[in-house]
This record gives C-alpha cells, sequence and structure tokens, in this order.
C-alpha cells in the first residue's frame, strides 16, 4: 500500500473514530467498486497494517528519524520494535504534555445517554434524544 493511502486511512480512523473494519467497509463501497480492477477489495488486516505502520512514521518523523526495520516483521514485531527504538523507558514521547478537548475529558461515572431495553422502541420518535 502506498502512503497517500496508509495517510488516508490515518486521518479516517482518527477523524471519525473508525475501526479498521469501518474503513475497509468504506473503502471498498465508495472507492474501490468504481475500479476497474477484478479485486474483492482491501480487508480489515491490510488497513489495520495501514495504520500501525503510518502511525509509527509519522512519529519517527517528529523524531526526524529514518526508522529501518527488518522486511516480513508481523504487525504485532513491528510495534514492538518500534517501542523498542523509539520509545523512551516504553513511552512513545510524542503526545506528552497534550492534551485537548477531543481526546481527554473529566471521569463520569454514568452516561449521559440511557438506552432503553428495546432500542426499536425509539425508532421514529423525534423526541427520543430528551430520554
Amino acid at each position: 500500500m502506498d502512503q497517500a493511502f496508509s495517510h488516508g486511512v490515518l486521518n479516517g480512523i482518527y477523524s471519525f473514530h473508525a475501526s479498521a473494519y469501518a474503513y475497509a467497509e468504506y473503502w471498498n463501497n465508495s472507492v474501490w467498486k468504481h475500479q476497474s480492477v477484478n479485486f474483492k477489495g482491501i480487508t480489515r488486516r491490510q488497513v489495520w497494517q495501514a495504520f500501525v505502520q503510518e502511525s509509527i512514521r509519522t512519529i519517527a518523523s517528529t523524531y526526524k528519524t529514518d526508522l529501518t526495520l527488518r522486511d516480513g516483521l508481523a504487525i504485532d514485531e513491528v510495534t514492538k520494535e518500534a517501542f523498542e527504538l523509539l520509545g523512551q523507558n516504553g513511552i512513545i514521547q510524542a503526545a506528552k504534555e497534550h492534551h485537548c478537548s477531543e481526546c481527554t475529558h473529566a471521569y463520569k461515572r454514568t452516561s449521559d445517554i440511557r438506552a432503553s431495553a428495546d432500542p426499536a422502541a425509539t425508532l421514529g420518535d423525534d423526541d427520543a434524544s430528551a430520554l
């Protein structure tokens, strides 16, 4: 996979809080089905691989490091080696001192949203958000 695709995966997963499965489904339904190539599409594993590798590449670039890993590593080995090379006492410092309203929230014991026993019961009820 190329870096443009990997960067799109990274942005999509962070921007939309999407899972690798949801991003693969989005890609296959909106982009891939318009291709003339006879291929089934991308898988969740391919999206996860792109996400992990692009995340590591981005972090390495903030450290101004050209990270080179052995070929053929399983994705869990890629992350282990990245932590060994980029981590400082087991922590990657790229987000140190970072906090914003998107990723930092005060602890809440209970949710603001109360789910009913039957979620379908509120279908079509415009006032259901007031529950």
